[in-house]
Parts: structure tokens; C-alpha cells; sequence
């Protein structure tokens, strides 16, 4: 037994007043004078025996008495558990990922969870909240219930990981006892183990458990052909059920129907195409009719105007293989000799390549440096002999006249993002017969088989060690001339795509000129960001990564003039609907938020006396006043 307030027991020293009393009572009885004193012996001694008793059961009451009151304001209790005593901290962590959407027993998972928390918390009990997108600190029910019942569901998803250490942030007092409560349907989009909980810190989990997981989701769309003012998109879409009927997709632009197709899923799985005429950029959406997750029931998309990537060809060798690289339609290409090149136009390129010149005036060194400061990529192919060449970031050029072969390729860097399927082993690598005597390789792209660079990327700038034309290397009839030199120019303009992900990085540029004082801004009719950006000669380049978590079709902004479209989709990764089972999340499991909070009352419940002892009291009190009015 314990006691909320135990200094009070130092009042039991209060009985010894009663008993003092007792004790020191200086009550005489006075003789009276009597002739028959034989006959009132007896009864005298049978009186004083009488008072006696009642005397001491009067004491008893009263020592009773006054220790039920001394005991009821010390307020003695049973704790539940070992910690129902201790100060606690909890942080409470609700799912609202889109997989949340799923009907329960009672509905959507996540609506019937938060109408359950707010109706079975105590309103006086404090807590934090925190979900994917919000977090509410130090709160209780009566301060979250408005803005809880308006919050809805994320495009962003927090690994449980990623939970925990949120939580453990959140719960900053170092002297209360920790406590973490994860209510979620329990999604393994990342295929790891569930994590351990962390040190000091008790953790229970809630697992709610949907009732129906048939789904139908649109995946991806792109481009797959186009010709002029004719447009192939491909859609591929999944489900995670046997579906025996055709799936019908839309596609709607500027909310006017455009097309209608149908596909039959085969393993799960279903490509659809929509071979379209367009005289203007699509602003649209492609989407289907499913009663699953409705997240992944459409798909914005935005074609957005087509640019043309700038490419400047500064040749003092052969430059076929770069004329024939560059003649499609999405680049704006320009070859000139060295003699000839018109300094005026470097600005305006996305990429200029230097292809062998062997001198480089410190005029045509200005105008590069400008290129590549404000944004612009240089692609530098060395000649033998050269000058020049140091004031452009290859200082000290000098061949030697040594074979070697190229056969170390790094698959991580962009220019071969898309490019191989897996890594091979059994290329037939290409070889150079000299190369530069020293290299200053910051970022490898390709190596040779002693280690050294063949190709790197400094800043801006992409860097041959070696010369390029036939006599020296076969790097020309090479497969992996067309990547590389393809994807520097692709790389030096990132070309809008049909749709962004939503809590992605994304690097967007828009071709448009500003001055130093406007910036762009993005409006989807409802809400306007202005996201991080930055403009270079000919065009703004936007940086998007947390600024959006609503998908659709955004107005490019500049002056209140649209000038461009861009689309975000949320991810698709919580459409998977992969789950931990009960075994991979271990102990302290719940199946509902009801079952939970009961076991929580149990552990934090106390068994409270201190009625009892004032019941106690009030019953001694009244045993003295019967003792003291019939006890003769």
C-alpha cells in the first residue's frame, strides 16, 4: 500500500491524546454513608468493572477514529502496475497514409480512429499527436478535436523507423516515464524488418486490419512515341487481385474528354495506350473507376511546351559523330569551327562542347566560365597539343603515349540512370592509345582498368582525359558514346515531364527569361507556392521537394501569366498493401483502440481508500456515541 500524501501519517501521534486523557482522568467517586454497606459491595464492584470496560472500548473508538481520519488524508492507494505511479509521457502516432483509406469494420481506418481516440481519451489526460504531415504538442482532447477531425489524409509516408525517432524527439522530459503508441494498418512498403523499439522508451501498437483489399491502381504514364502533332501515351496499371472484366481508363484535358480505351489485366498486371492528335499541351488527367484506394484512381499529367535543348559544337577536329548525335528534334544544334565562333550565342546554349580545339583565347575562356557559373554545362574533349586549357579547369595537359582500356563504368551516375537493365560484365569496353598525364577525378563516370578517369564531372563541366577522334580511340563506335553524350545534353536542360512525385526533389526548368526582382509561382486554383528557384540566362530552373502535398495540374506563374503546366502525383508505394503479420511486430499489440485504452486503464488504474477510512471513522465515531449512551 502507498500513500499520496504520507507526511500526514506523522498525525498518528495525535492518538496519544485520547489515551492521555484516559490515563490521567481525575475522576473520584465520594463515599456516601450507607447502614446496610454489606448488601452494595457486590454491586459497587460490579459498577466500577462496568465503567472500566467502558472506558477502554470508548478509548479504542476514539484511537479508531482519529486514525481513519489521519489515514483518509494521507489518502493510501494500490497502484495497477509498477509504473501507474510514475510521471508519463505520450506520444501518439496515427497513421493517415492513403492505405488508411480502407474500409474497417466501421469504416474508413483512419475517420473510425480518430473518431474512437477522440471519444475514448480522457479529457484531461495530455499527450502528443503526431501523424505523416502534423504534429500536435502537448495537447488533450478538447484542443485537437477540431483540427483533427479536418486533417485528411497524406501524400507523405514515414517509415516506422522513422516514427520512432520522431517520437522520441517529441518526448523531451527526461524524468517522466516514455511511452509510444503507433496506430496504423502496419504497411511493409519497404520490405525491411520491423523495427526494435527504442531504449527507455515502452512502446504499444495498435494494428487495424481492413476488411476489403481489392485494388485497382493506375502506376505510371508516359510518353512512347511522338511524331509532330501525334502523341502515343502508355499507361500501365496493376491490381493486386484477379480482375476478369476489362479496366476502362479516361483521359480527360482541361476537364473535356479526350479518350477512352480499355485494357484486360494479365497476371495483375495491363498496358493501356491512347494514340492522340494534339495541337496544344495536354492539361489533364488520366483515371479509372475503382472502389479501393481512390489515391491511385487517377493520374495527372501535363505536357507542358515543348523546349528545345541548346547544344554549341566548337570543333577543331572531325565532329560527325556529335552532328549525328544531335539531329533530332528536341535539340536546337549548332556546329561551327573554332575560327568561327560567334561568342554572343555561348550564353544562350545549354551546352557547349568543346571538341578538340587546340587553343583557347582568353576571350572564348570568359564567355565559357559565364556559361557554366550561370548554369550552363560545358563538355571539355582535349586536344593534343593544346593551350588554353587551364583557365576552363584542365590545367597542365600533357599526353602520354600509353594504351588503356576503358572498363569500369559507374552505373550510380545519372548519365546512366535508365540505361542498363543490370550491371554487365562481359562489355566489349572501348580503348585509347594516350591519354593526360594527370587527372583530377572528382566524380568518375568512367574509368579505365588502373583506375584512372577517363570521363568525370567537375562542378559544371564534364572532362575527357583523352581525345576522341579514330586515330586515338574507338570510344566513337563505342555503345556508350550515344548515353553519355545524349543524356550531358538531356542532363544540361531537365526536360518537363508528364507529372512530378508529390515529397520528391524534382529539379524543373522553364523556359522563360526573368529579371533579378520576379520570381515564378505555382497555382493550382486554390492554393499559390512560390518554390525555391533559381535563374539562369534563358531559362528558371525550380527546385520542388516538401513545398506540395496535393496532387494535380499546377499554373506556372510569372506576373499573374501562365506560362507553363506542371503535374505532381503522389507516390505509389502505400497502393501496395503488403502488411507486417502479428508475429513480425512482436509484443504489446492491440487490435483495437477500445482494447488498448482498457489495458492502459488497467496498468495506470489505482485503488484508491480513502473513502473507506472516512467511512471507517464516521462508523468508530458512532460505536463511542452508542458505547458512551447504553454501555452502563
Amino acid at each position: 500500500m502507498l500513500f499520496k500524501n504520507p507526511i500526514i501519517l506523522y498525525g498518528l501521534f495525535f492518538l496519544i491524546v485520547p489515551i492521555i486523557v484516559h490515563l490521567f482522568q481525575l475522576r473520584k467517586f465520594s463515599k456516601v454513608a450507607f447502614t446496610n454497606v454489606a448488601f452494595l459491595k457486590p454491586l459497587i464492584n460490579q459498577t466500577r468493572k462496568s465503567r472500566q470496560l467502558k472506558k477502554w472500548l470508548t478509548l479504542l473508538a476514539r484511537c479508531l477514529t482519529v486514525a481513519c481520519i489521519v489515514f483518509a488524508f494521507a489518502q493510501p492507494f494500490l497502484p495497477g502496475s509498477n509504473t501507474a505511479t510514475q510521471e508519463k509521457q505520450t506520444a501518439i502516432y496515427l497513421d493517415n497514409s492513403y492505405s488508411m483509406e480502407l474500409n474497417g469494420k466501421n469504416g474508413p481506418l483512419y475517420k473510425n480512429a480518430t473518431s474512437q481516440l477522440l471519444e475514448k481519451l480522457s479529457a484531461d489526460r495530455v499527450f502528443t499527436l503526431f501523424t505523416n504531415d502534423k504534429v500536435f504538442a502537448n495537447t488533450n482532447r478538447q484542443q485537437i478535436t477540431n483540427d483533427l477531425l479536418a486533417n485528411t489524409y497524406s501524400t507523405e509516408s514515414l517509415s516506422f523507423n522513422q516514427i520512432q525517432l520522431k517520437a522520441s524527439s517529441l518526448l523531451d522530459d527526461k524524468n517522466a516515464a516514455k511511452e509510444i503508441i503507433i496506430i496504423s494498418d502496419f504497411q511493409n512498403t519497404t520490405g525491411v524488418n520491423f523495427p526494435d523499439t527504442l531504449q527507455n522508451i515502452k512502446r504499444e501498437l495498435v494494428k487495424l486490419e481492413p476488411q476489403e483489399m481489392n485494388n485497382i491502381s493506375i502506376d505510371t504514364a508516359f510518353v512512347a512515341n511522338q511524331s509532330g502533332s501525334s502523341l502515343k501515351l502508355q499507361v500501365d496499371i496493376s491490381a493486386n487481385y484477379e480482375v476478369n472484366e476489362p479496366v476502362t481508363l479516361t483521359l480527360e484535358n482541361n476537364t473535356i474528354l479526350l479518350a477512352k480505351t480499355s485494357v484486360l489485366l494479365e497476371n495483375q498486371n495491363g498496358t493501356a495506350y491512347f494514340d492522340i492528335e494534339i495541337d496544344e499541351p495536354i492539361i489533364g488527367k488520366i483515371y479509372i473507376e475503382d472502389k479501393g484506394i481512390s489515391f491511385d484512381n487517377e493520374l495527372f499529367i501535363s505536357t507542358g511546351t515543348k523546349q528545345k535543348i541548346k547544344v554549341l559544337s566548337i570543333n577543331g577536329a572531325d565532329s560527325n559523330f556529335l552532328d549525328r548525335l544531335y539531329n533530332e528534334d528536341q535539340f536546337d544544334y549548332l556546329s561551327v569551327k573554332e575560327r568561327d565562333v560567334n561568342y554572343n550565342l555561348i550564353k544562350d546554349q545549354n551546352l557547349v562542347i568543346i571538341n578538340e580545339v587546340g587553343n583557347i583565347p582568353a576571350s572564348l575562356s570568359i564567355e565559357l566560365n559565364k556559361l557554366t557559373k550561370n548554369g550552363g554545362f560545358l563538355v571539355v574533349i582535349p586536344s593534343s597539343p593544346s593551350s588554353g586549357y587551364e583557365t576552363i579547369g584542365l590545367a597542365g595537359i600533357e599526353y602520354n603515349d600509353v594504351s588503356k582500356k576503358i572498363t569500369q563504368i559507374n552505373f550510380n551516375h545519372p548519365l546512366f540512370k535508365g540505361v542498363f537493365n543490370k550491371r554487365v560484365s562481359n562489355f566489349q569496353y572501348p580503348n585509347v592509345k594516350s591519354v593526360l598525364k594527370s587527372t583530377n577525378a572528382i566524380d568518375p563516370i568512367l574509368k579505365y582498368e588502373d583506375g584512372s578517369s577517363f570521363l568525370y564531372k567537375n562542378q559544371n563541366t564534364y572532362i575527357f582525359t583523352s581525345s576522341l577522334n579514330l586515330e586515338n580511340s574507338n570510344f566513337q563506335n563505342s555503345p556508350l558514346i550515344v548515353p553519355v553524350l545524349y543524356n550531358m545534353a538531356v542532363n544540361a536542360l531537365p526536360i518537363s515531364q508528364l507529372y512530378y512525385e508529390l515529397n520528391s526533389s524534382n529539379a524543373i526548368a522553364v523556359n522563360t527569361d526573368i529579371n533579378q526582382d520576379q520570381i515564378v509561382s505555382l497555382s493550382n486554383g486554390i492554393t499559390e507556392v512560390i518554390p525555391r528557384q533559381q535563374a539562369f540566362d534563358n531559362y528558371v530552373l525550380i527546385t520542388t521537394g516538401q513545398d506540395f502535398s496535393t496532387a494535380g495540374n499546377y499554373d506556372v506563374l510569372l506576373k499573374e501569366e501562365k506560362i507553363s503546366n506542371i503535374s505532381f502525383n503522389a507516390k505509389r508505394q502505400e497502393n501496395k498493401l503488403n502488411y507486417y503479420s502479428n508475429t513480425d511486430l512482436g509484443g504489446n499489440l492491440s487490435v483495437s483502440i477500445d482494447d488498448l485504452l482498457y489495458k492502459l486503464d488497467q496498468e495506470e488504474n489505482i485503488l484508491s481508500f480513502w473513502k473507506y477510512f472516512v467511512m471507517g471513522a464516521l462508523f468508530f465515531l458512532i460505536c463511542e456515541l452508542l458505547i458512551l449512551k447504553f454501555l452502563k
